[in-house]
């Protein structure tokens, strides 16, 4: 029966084919294959079985159809021209002939041989505080008035690359405001418009070679970008205790995929922070920083962006200068001088500790610094004085109100004008910058004397309270407002040493 039947699902699907009749094989076939079967003997509990065997085809048939997936939150892709890119990932796909391209940068590209980038910033300031405030007062003018709009940085440079792993960087500064003090009224200007002018070798990921001007490494608030930063204005242990830029040579590299970083190097002087046209300043400065993810085997999820970090440097410091040449301190705002420098001599050891969390939408940072001076031979009878000492610490955090996750640059998932609204930040930060010396701050035993044996304790405390508005890739709006207090009332630049209010709106483009 077996083949009988055989030969009779041939000869059914033989007068379909030459009746030219092209049939699913569930719908026409198989209603055939039932008669066929009833026609050899075949009962009904065969030919049910048959119908399950048909359904269970349609079944699989049906399967084969893919659902439609769920539509996902659309995120911008675009690099940002002030996103850093992993140098492990291939960014260049062109060929070997040179041509021009428009990714992150305009940029002018030879296959892997050669690449140079232009690369512009520009941060405009609308800013007020209270009244005959000295960092709104216009400059170059005859007499004092107050100016509502500051060009804060405006900057152009280029960077690109020589056989992929020689790096090289040039940016110069046309207008810089910051990192000026009282003698820009005066008509001085900055001792070097030029920021960051290296090269970097990058053949040994776990051993890069840098030379040239760059960041000294310290500090974590320092060592974020200016277009990086949630505030305006960086911190005031990152403004008047750390190092900044300097000339030297350093070796850097990371271990772990990037879970262990460290760069130590040498420097020619103690950084543009800490040097004026009256404080000369530190010379020759060793320094070393280690940051890493300690915590991402415990638990990835939560811990894989929790990146420790510390930092040493120790320089040497020199008398010969006829005035001091300790630290200052200044207000974070309008750069108000609260504590002027004292004598000093022998070494400048500076150490700081400093923890980064981004988590989802929302972001934390704290920082702890600590910086004393040898006073050798510094006292009226030529005796050595206890160490002069600056400390300074803060705690800040951020939250993206439109959901999108917690990056530096901050990245819109959708721009404004391009469907969306883009990127709303709120962000906080509570410090304090103080000085005095290591035997002590009793304040009836201290004196103000550059050349006293104990120094008397001064600071300032510091609350920013501000807004970020991510319109796209190139465009950002900062809105903040500062409240600060100096803890010395005869130096306090407000009447009665009371506390002041400033506010600032940033402009910031990036190209």
């Amino acid at each position: 029966m077996l083949i009988q039947g055989l030969v009779a699902i041939a000869t059914v699907a033989s007068g379909s084919m030459n009746a030219g009749a092209v049939p699913h094989p569930t719908e026409a076939f198989a209603p055939s294959f039932a008669s066929v079967l009833r026609s050899q003997g075949w009962n009904a509990a065969d030919e049910s079985a048959l119908g399950i065997g048909q359904a269970a085809a349609q079944a699989t048939d049906g399967k084969s159809e893919k659902k439609p997936e769920k539509k996902k939150k659309k995120k911008s892709d675009a690099i940002a021209p002030d996103e850093e890119v992993d140098p492990d990932q291939v960014v260049d796909g062109g060929g070997d002939a040179g041509h021009f391209v428009w990714k992150q940068h305009p940029s002018i590209r030879y296959g892997k041989v050669f690449r140079l980038d232009v690369q512009a910033k520009l941060q405009e300031d609308a800013h007020g505080s209270y009244a005959g405030a000295r960092g709104v007062a216009c400059p170059s003018t005859p007499l004092p008035s107050t100016c509502l709009w500051e060009l804060h940085r405006n900057r152009v440079g280029i960077e690109g690359y020589f056989f992929k792993r020689i790096e090289y960087e040039a940016e110069r500064e046309l207008t810089e405001q910051e990192l000026t003090d009282k003698d820009l009224l005066a008509g001085y200007t900055p001792t070097s418009l030029w920021k960051d002018v290296d090269v970097n070798v990058s053949y040994i990921n776990n051993v890069q070679v840098q030379a040239g001007r760059f960041k000294v490494p310290f500090s974590l608030d320092e060592l974020t970008g200016d277009s990086h930063n949630d505030f305006a204005y960086r911190s005031l242990g990152a403004s008047n205790l750390a190092p900044a830029r300097d000339t030297g040579v350093m070796l850097h590299g990371r271990f772990f995929k990037r879970g262990l970083n460290y760069w130590a190097g040498a420097f020619r002087h103690d950084g543009d922070n800490v040097r004026a046209k009256k404080i000369k300043g530190g010379d020759g400065t060793f320094a070393a920083r280690v940051t890493g993810t300690p915590l991402r085997k415990l638990n990835k999820a939560l811990f894989s962006s929790l990146e420790l970090g510390t930092a040493l440097t120790i320089s040497s410091l020199s008398d010969d200068s006829f005035t001091p040449n300790g630290l200052r301190g200044r207000t974070l705002f309008n750069h108000d001088t609260f504590y002027e420098p004292v004598y000093v001599k022998g070494h400048r050891r500076r150490w700081e500790g400093d923890i980064d969390w981004m988590m989802g939408p929302a972001s934390a940072r704290s920082e702890f610094m600590w910086v004393t001076d040898d006073r050798l031979k510094q006292g009226l009878g030529d005796q050595d004085l206890p160490d002069a000492r600056a400390r300074s610490w803060y705690v800040s955090g951020t939250w993206i109100l439109t959901g999108e996750p917690k990056s530096r640059p901050v990245k819109a998932a959708n721009e404004l004008l391009r469907g969306g609204f883009g990127a709303v930040e709120a962000a906080a930060r509570y410090e304090r910058l103080w000085f005095d010396s290591v035997n002590g701050a009793d304040k009836d035993a201290s004196f103000r004397n550059p050349r006293t044996n104990s120094i008397f304790p001064r600071g300032e405390r510091a609350l920013t309270l501000g807004v970020n508005w991510i319109v796209s890739r190139w465009v950002k709006l900062q809105f903040n407002a500062i409240r600060e207090q100096v803890e010395d009332r005869e130096t306090s630049p407000v009447a009665n040493g009371g506390a002041s209010w400033s506010r600032v709106v940033r402009f910031q483009f990036v190209l």
